[in-house]
């Protein structure tokens, strides 16, 4: 009889022990799994070793790919559930929404990497200004924090790409010791944004100003007094109206304008500088004149001059170019000097900076460039004159 008892104890301290296992194996699968399984991944989603060049497609593959596959299986099982029979109407609707969202997760999962591999042996290439390096925090004590370079490139358009701390700590370090002025050169893959490969640059390299070449209209010779805008070229003096036929608007506050008439022979044209607006919200001063002998509205007035300031960030590299291809915010000094020559005139500007001045020997005419650069030597402030201020006859 006591035999029985203790061989019945023991057989249910055995089931008790083995109760408590299950019950702890139950915890690492439904807690402890998952969350190393997500640490992993995120460890390897942002690894030094596999952010950048073709490790780094191959991670986002993965990290895409799972992700994808998880949603791909929730979808399934949720089909599954949908097709038995004994359903409510609460549990049709969800497991509807249920699906078409993990169907339409998993597309634009997926959609993207397919889409890159014609790039993996030509990747796009871009040069970026306006740089920020940036950082997120990992969430606790196992999530790894995230380094991002972001800038603008050419044509405009701001371009973000997750890079590893090396290189994040290397380019901040190269942007403060060079007066927060830094180029990047990058190639990575339109559709997931993968770095492919990131050079930080203190000066554009002869390759650059290749990637974008400018309008075939856009002449090379600076006393031809033109300018690319996005992608019209102008040659001063033009009638304002292309301007507006173009798109751009006059401000209110210069709308209502009207200029006098030059009646009689070598008198002064009557011209004001007014401001006009493009649906891209960009903003450029025009000086205007009324070459006639009536009085006219500003819209039929004719635009002399052009003058836009790169400090207001509304225009970037191809958006506006001078004679030789030069570009706001890219070009430097140097590249002026070799493609223009010496200026009629130099100076230092009052906060900071230098201007050259190009100009053609005419007193009845005085057409000229300012072009202003900033403490780095980038250009960063073009002026344009060509209209003679009175009536030659």
């Amino acid at each position: 009889m006591d035999d029985d008892r203790i061989n019945q104890e023991k057989h249910n301290c055995k089931s008790e022990k083995k109760g408590i296992k299950l019950f702890v194996l139950s915890l690492v699968i439904l807690f402890f799994l998952p969350i190393t399984a997500f640490a992993v991944l995120d460890w390897f989603a942002s690894s030094d070793a596999l952010a950048i060049g073709i490790t780094g497609y191959i991670q986002t593959v993965i990290v895409n790919g799972v992700l994808g596959l998880l949603a791909v299986i929730i979808a399934l099982v949720s089909m599954v559930k949908l097709a038995q029979p004994n359903k409510s109407f609460k549990q049709i609707i969800g497991r509807t929404v249920v699906i078409i969202v993990c169907v339409g997760a998993a597309f634009f999962l997926v959609r993207p990497l397919i889409l890159d591999i014609p790039y993996l042996e030509h990747p796009e290439a871009a040069y970026l200004e306006r740089l920020e390096f940036e950082y997120s925090r990992g969430i606790g004590d196992y999530g790894s924090d995230d380094y991002y370079l972001r800038g603008v490139d050419m044509t405009g358009e701001r371009h973000s790409f997750e890079i590893s701390e090396k290189r994040y700590e290397e380019g901040r370090a190269l942007w403060g010791g060079n007066d927060y002025n830094l180029f990047a050169k990058v190639t990575y893959l339109p559709h997931t944004s993968t770095l492919m490969s990131l050079d930080f640059m203190t000066e554009l390299d002869a390759s650059g100003a290749e990637l974008y070449p400018p309008s075939p209209e856009l002449p090379n010779d600076w006393e031809s007094f033109s300018i690319q805008i996005n992608d019209t070229v102008y040659t001063l003096p033009v009638p304002l109206a292309a301007f507006l036929d173009d798109g751009w608007v006059i401000s209110e506050e210069d709308a209502g304008l009207s200029l006098a008439g030059a009646e009689g022979p070598y008198a002064s044209y009557e011209w004001e500088w007014v401001s006009l607006t493009n649906n891209h919200e960009q903003d450029i001063s025009v000086c205007v004149f009324n070459t006639t002998e009536s009085t006219i509205p500003v819209a039929e007035s004719t635009v002399g001059g052009i003058h836009v300031i790169y400090g207001n960030y509304d225009f970037s590299g191809t958006e506006l170019r001078i004679p030789c291809g030069l570009m706001l915010g890219w070009s430097t000094r140097e590249d002026v000097l070799k493609l223009y020559g010496q200026p009629n005139d130099s100076f230092e500007a009052t906060y900071g900076g230098y201007s050259l001045k190009y100009e053609i020997d005419n007193p009845y005419d005085p057409a000229s460039w300012r072009l202003g650069f900033d403490d780095s030597g980038i250009l960063d402030d073009v002026m344009v004159h060509h209209q003679a201020y009175f009536r030659s006859d």
